[in-house]
């Protein structure tokens, strides 16, 4: 019984790997960052929550200055929107950095920008199918918070 038990699990797990590895990828390349310092906070959004921070899928990854890996797995295809923010000094808040004394770089997906630099939910979209999604974003500097 135990051996069934153990061929059930088996099949169970390895139709969990499939299911997992059919999901679709999208990765954005994050690049202009100021420095290596602190953190890339990324949301991504589906058109149904609230663009560009109200998103379900979050990362968080140690900056690189060199170019900011973020992938996000296992996605239903559809149309996703990102926006991200180099955390230079680790506050959690957009600004000025308290280690360069510079605004903190943001960015979207599509390199889009909107009134006031945010852009809405439409001119981010971007479509990941099943093949995939890859795309490079690049930081801008906004003044917020001054």
């Amino acid at each position: 019984m135990s051996h069934r038990l153990i061929l059930a699990g088996a099949a169970i797990a390895a139709a969990g790997a499939c299911f997992s590895a059919a999901g679709a990828t999208a990765e954005f390349v994050v690049m202009g960052a100021n420095s290596s310092h602190g953190t890339m906070r990324a949301m991504l959004c589906t058109q149904e929550e609230r663009f560009p921070n109200g998103c379900k899928l979050a990362l968080a990854v140690p900056a690189r200055v060199e170019g900011t890996s973020l992938v996000f797995d296992n996605l239903a295809p559809g149309r996703y929107a990102l926006s991200v923010i180099h955390d230079e000094d680790d506050t959690r808040s957009l600004g000025v950095s308290r280690l360069t004394g510079k605004p903190k770089g943001i960015g979207f997906s599509n390199n889009v920008t909107g009134p006031g630099g945010v852009p809405t939910f439409g001119l981010a979209a971007v479509d990941v199918n099943s093949a995939g999604f890859r795309q490079t974003v690049k930081l801008h500097a906004f003044a917020f918070g001054r």
